[in-house]
């Protein structure tokens, strides 16, 4: 975990030092283009999305389905079946510009909540608990309509028990 942390700030110090010495533009981005549409990998790969409310404060959603595997169970006649998971995730985000040129670097933060359901032959299970996600957004002059970011989610999974993960993904949203 902490190599990942410090990636992220190497990244994080050296996009900030390219981009503030660009020339200045601007992205629309979160002003003219509000909403956008995308896809992110990682866990799970999503199909997401993002809501400006104004240049700061956005709705953040996504849609995952993954596979998980395939399970057996034995001794005596084995008996396999495929399973995987659903899940969803809403988040209130919270926007801070750290470079701007002819792309801007934001970072955000954000409060929100997952829920997940597996699918399996034998059972289904439903989780649910609140996420927090921290990640880097970046934004272009050219093309101004293009949003490409990382993000750590910390989940407490309430339901069924209590549980931890982190989420991480990379992703692109396209704005209209």
């Amino acid at each position: 975990m902490r190599g990942m942390q410090r990636l992220t700030f190497a990244a994080a110090f050296v996009a900030t030092a390219l981009l503030g010495t660009l020339s200045a533009r601007a992205t629309t981005v979160g002003s003219a283009r509000d909403f956008g549409l995308g896809f992110a990998l990682g866990t799970p790969t999503s199909i997401v999305g993002k809501y400006f409310f104004d240049p700061v404060n956005a709705l953040d959603f996504g849609v995952g389905f993954w596979r998980a595997g395939r399970r057996c169970n034995g001794p005596g006649p084995i008996d396999c079946d495929d399973w995987g998971y659903f899940g969803v995730n809403v988040d209130y985000l919270w926007h801070e510009t750290l470079a701007r040129g002819t792309a801007k670097l934001d970072w955000h933060i954000g409060i929100g909540g997952r829920l997940w359901i597996e699918d399996d032959t034998y059972d289904d299970d439903i989780g649910l608990g609140p996420r927090m996600p921290v990640g880097l957004d970046l934004t272009f002059d050219r093309p101004d309509f293009v949003e490409v970011f990382f993000e750590l989610a910390p989940v407490l999974l309430i339901v069924p028990g209590p549980d931890f993960e982190i989420e991480a993904f990379v992703g692109v949203r396209f704005y209209f």
